[in-house]
């Protein structure tokens, strides 16, 4: 029988918290209603030193800019999802190695070549590619903490 068991409680819900309020706020002043522009709106000054906020690269709630562009949606929301999976993720996690960095590693490769085949033209990258290779990197984010938070332990 595995057993699972949790440290830092207050640390992990802090974290949790704080993913949960920047994944709101990276949605933008659309989900909340806001009909002020997306430059003027907190949301989008929260961002606006972490994430380039083109336009031509960000999605759109109720007809308002993201506050972020798709990649870091993508970073945002798989960094919450990897976070509230991270106890689950203890629990079945079979390989002691620590994967997750190079799962990082190699998201962190793959976001580099993305953007470079498309400075360079050799590939055009979409919404789509961008929040996918997002939150690839996201999720071994938070995953490689998991460590730090749950451990299992095999009872008998």
């Amino acid at each position: 029988m595995w057993a699972i068991q949790a440290h830092n409680k207050s640390l992990y819900a802090g974290i949790f918290a704080a993913a949960v309020f920047l994944m709101f706020t990276a949605l933008g002043p659309g989900i909340f209603g806001s009909q002020t522009m997306a430059y003027n709106s907190w949301q989008y000054q929260i961002f606006n030193t972490l994430c380039h906020q083109d336009p031509l690269r960000s999605y759109s709630i109720s007809g308002m800019q993201m506050a972020v562009c798709s990649r870091c949606l993508g970073i945002y929301g798989a960094f919450l999802v990897g976070w509230m999976s991270m106890p689950l993720y203890a629990l079945i996690k079979s390989i002691p190695q620590n994967v997750e960095k190079n799962w990082l590693i190699a998201a962190i490769l793959l976001n580099l070549v993305d953007v470079l085949t498309n400075f360079f033209g050799i590939w055009t990258n979409t919404l789509i590619s961008r929040i996918l290779l997002g939150g690839f990197m996201g999720l071994p984010m938070a995953l490689i903490l998991a460590n730090e938070f749950f451990t299992y332990n095999k009872s008998e």
